[in-house]
């Protein structure tokens, strides 16, 4: 073989010559047919048109098989042609008359003008035999249509090194290769940015390999520095996990978190007790921000102020509604009977306002609405436990016996974790006229006035109904059975009976009915005149409601001055506080003694 540089020196011609003479007789063979396709015509083949044959080539410069095939003349010819031409006569078998198609059903064996004469083959070239392999094959010719292209010589080196596609035009600058990367060896399109090229990939796959060098080779150094970092963060990071959960799991270091987790994940030095002591940890600090703020909400009763029953009421859509229109913006409505509602049952139950609104929106909300103070206490969003995305107000905060709270709410949500301290009312939503609010003062003074040791099974009496309306209805049987009892009574004993002398006597009154005022009636004088003890103590506390609310009329104003002086002189207070601790840290001693 020559060497790689000198055949590209080689000519066409040359190349297929020698190609020819490696290649042995089948080559010979795609030599003449290439150059008899690709020569011009020859004097030679002038000659057999009828020209001159002064120009044509001697039988040395003329392969053999082509002399043989054009020179030899047919013997069995029954032509008598003297001149060398070929007998083109109506003499000739193939015309004769007497054929019929139905002749031609065979192949004859009789020489024809589809069979060489064996004769006329004498002193042929064996290269141009008909024994050649490449005339040996079934193939027919419906199914020859790829190119003869698979010898080397019959592919034109200009072609093959021809692109594939168009070579830019540097006439209007430098294009970009953006085209050229995204296309493959066969021209399909696609860039793969994220998969190794797959095994075999080169011109013959459709894609450009990338060479002998490994692929380590074709990372740039930035993107090494890259991946280096990343495994270095990946490493930190296990460490960090498997650190964080060893520190986590340690055993519980007092003895309230050992009495808490005693059940769940107590101290030990198994696997599983450090993976549970870790979650236990992790589902503190979680809780943290779920529950409330404090594990006590309200402080303990002072015993001054102290009343048997809390009562926490809900503020938004039960004492105010809130509303947004294109005209007039956000507007708040108050309930009808809130200031009623607030400052009648102030002399039963310990008021609680509890929102699930933010302190710094609720605040300036509850101070317009009961500037007073009536309700004792405000707790806000702080103070509900986030459950599920609801904020739940949970009174096992409020420091307080469930058995004597009672929630007022609009949102069974709210109250999810005790709802048998609860009572539901429907949302106000803006009406006027509603006195749903006011309906309920009834019930909750009856509960104080009867003194229930659980306040629980009396809204349970009352679950599934509407409490106004059906303690309206229960009263009212009460009342008439009450009447007939003290009419049979009155006939029995025209005067008041022995037992209630008896008790007055003593002092004794009836559980609840504490006497505040020497004008009272007694029970006994109560009953003579055909009055419930209900009866009394509405009459009760409906003197001390118009004593609150005179007081407020005729002291409000002083109060709420007072208030907002007290306000201003503790802001002042808590102003100089902070300059004298930010004159301490650079004053030193004597900054701070200031």
């Amino acid at each position: 073989m020559l060497p790689r540089s000198l055949a590209r020196l080689q000519s066409p011609a040359l190349r297929r010559s020698t190609a020819s003479l490696r290649a042995g007789p089948s080559t010979a063979t795609v030599w003449s047919r290439s150059m008899a396709k690709n020569n011009k015509p020859n004097q030679w083949q002038n000659k057999a048109q009828g020209q001159s044959s002064k120009s044509t080539p001697s039988q040395s410069q003329r392969p053999a098989g082509a002399t043989a095939a054009f020179t030899s003349p047919p013997q069995n010819s029954q032509s008598s042609n003297t001149s060398g031409k070929p007998d083109f006569s109506k003499k000739q078998d193939e015309v004769d008359k007497g054929a019929t198609p139905e002749r031609n059903t065979e192949p004859s064996e009789a020489p024809g003008p589809g069979i060489p004469n064996p004769s006329a083959r004498k002193g042929e070239d064996p290269a141009f035999s008909g024994k050649q392999d490449e005339f040996d094959t079934d193939a027919s010719p419906s199914q020859n249509t790829a190119p003869q292209s698979t010898s080397p010589s019959a592919i034109d080196p200009a072609e093959a090194q021809a692109p594939k596609y168009p070579l830019p035009d540097l006439t209007q600058g430098i294009p970009s290769t953006l085209e050229y990367e995204t296309i493959g060896s066969d021209g399909r399109k696609g860039l793969n940015l994220t998969e190794a090229a797959e095994e075999g990939d080169g011109a013959g796959s459709g894609r450009r390999g990338k060479g002998e060098l490994p692929a380590s080779a074709y990372i740039s150094s930035s993107e090494k520095k890259r991946l280096r970092v990343a495994n270095y963060l990946y490493a930190t990071f296990a460490a960090a996990v498997v650190g964080g959960t060893v520190y986590l799991g340690r055993n519980w270091e007092t003895e309230e978190e050992e009495v808490r987790h005693a059940t769940d994940a107590p101290s030990g030095w198994a696997f599983g007790l450090f993976f549970n002591r870790a979650k236990a940890r992790v589902m503190d600090k979680r809780n943290y921000f779920n529950e409330p703020a404090f594990p006590k909400l309200l402080p303990d009763v002072d015993p001054i102020f102290e009343r048997p029953y809390t009562l926490v009421i809900s503020m938004e859509d039960l004492l105010i509604h809130s509303e947004w229109t294109r005209e007039h913006g956000w507007r708040m409505a108050k309930r009808p009977g809130v200031d009623y509602f607030l400052r009648y049952l102030s002399q039963y139950y310990e008021l609680v306002i509890f929102t699930s609104q933010p302190f710094a929106m609720a605040e300036p909300i509850i101070r317009k609405l009961d500037p007073y103070r009536i309700a004792v206490w405000q707790l806000f969003r702080e103070a509900t436990l986030y459950e599920n995305g609801e904020y739940v107000k949970d009174i096992s905060y409020l420091n307080r016996d469930p058995s004597k709270v009672i929630m007022i709410d609009t949102n069974p949500a709210h109250v999810s974790h005790q709802p048998e301290n609860a009572i539901i009312l429907k949302k106000w939503e803006g009406q006027v006229g509603d006195k749903d609010l006011v309906g309920l003062i009834p019930f909750l003074e009856y509960i104080h006035t009867m003194a229930y040791t659980d306040v629980r099974k009396a809204i349970k009496s009352f679950e599934g109904t509407h409490i106004p309306t059906e303690f309206a209805k229960r009263e009212a049987i009460a009342r008439a059975k009450f009447q007939e009892e003290v009419a049979a009574e009155n006939k029995k004993r025209p005067k008041v009976s022995g037992g209630g002398f008896l008790a007055n006597a003593l002092g004794i009154k009836p559980q609840g009915m504490m006497v505040t005022d020497p004008t009272e009636l007694t029970a006994a004088e109560a009953f003579a005149q055909g009055k419930m003890l209900q009866d009394v103590a509405r009459e009760r506390g409906q003197r001390n409601f118009e004593a609150l609310d005179r007081e407020i009329r005729e002291n409000g104003e002083k109060w709420l001055k007072e208030e907002a002086a007290m306000e201003e002189k503790n802001k002042e207070e808590a102003m100089k506080q902070m300059k004298s601790g930010f004159m301490g840290v650079f004053g030193g001693e004597k900054g701070g003694s200031k």
